[in-house]
């Protein structure tokens, strides 16, 4: 499977795309400035029985310590049901101050995220409009197969927030469970996410890049000047050219040799 990536080719995207190109690396963002503005926003709910809560915090506290700092800690469940047992209570549950305690530090893991946004469409109008700056830059297609790649999660569009219990779940698994979902107002770009730890880039190799397409309305000299940027690179992707179809407001992507 190949998954895109859209890039304007004017101003300040021009750079990001030749890092792409010179040092295959793409960039992983900060959730806070995507454009979406429900993007980021955690909502969670703190209802239940006393015993329900209990029978989710000793899954989610055992698995959450687990793994600290990349080791495992081996941390015997008996231990974490006597935890369990003697800090919660019907009083620490209802606790404002508890609860906020939750959403703030979720808000905090959530916001050291990096997110990478591709999508498997390389042909959609509105993104060709919107990423490459009325359909001037151009879209890289990458091998799912290959390196942080494989990470690569579907978003769920739906039309309301997920019903997501804060008792029940780890922190990572809120996170995930947040950042893996949008409203069906997106449905369109069928986007695909990978997270890390944080924002900054990551390196593929030199055969992930499989495809660039050339945007309807990119110039001569662009579409010139990425192909010499790919071969001084050692890259070999398949070159591509988008083209709109008049007759039924469709983009066609064909071979370059063939445009």
């Amino acid at each position: 499977m190949i998954l895109y990536k859209y890039r304007d080719y004017t101003r300040e995207g021009k750079k990001r795309v030749l890092e792409i190109i010179n040092k295959q690396e793409l960039f992983f963002s900060s959730i806070n400035y995507f454009n979406d503005p429900f993007d980021g926003k955690v909502f969670l709910h703190f209802n239940g029985k006393l015993n329900e809560i209990k029978a989710a915090q000793i899954r989610t506290q055992y698995t959450m310590n687990l793994h600290k700092e990349e080791k495992f800690e081996g941390v015997p469940f008996e231990n974490i049901k006597k935890l369990v047992d003697e800090k919660f209570s019907d009083d620490f549950i209802a606790d404002e101050r508890e609860q906020k305690a939750i959403y703030e530090r979720i808000q905090n893991l959530h916001n050291d995220k990096g997110v990478l946004s591709l999508s498997s469409k390389n042909n959609n109008i509105l993104m060709w409009s919107h990423y490459t700056f009325n359909h001037q830059g151009v879209c890289f297609g990458f091998d799912s197969s290959k390196d942080f790649f494989v990470e690569a999660k579907r978003i769920r569009y739906q039309s309301h927030y997920d019903n997501i219990w804060g008792w029940l779940h780890t922190d990572e698994e809120i996170v995930e469970r947040i950042l893996l979902a949008k409203s069906v107002d997106w449905e369109y770009e069928d986007e695909y996410r990978i997270i890390s730890s944080s924002p900054g880039v990551q390196k593929f190799s030199n055969n992930t890049l499989k495809e660039v397409i050339f945007g309807s309305q990119m110039t001569d000299d662009d579409r010139k000047e990425i192909i010499n940027e790919c071969t001084k690179a050692g890259l070999k992707p398949d070159f591509k050219q988008a083209v709109l179809d008049l007759e039924r407001y469709k983009i066609h992507v064909i071979d370059f040799l063939d445009y």
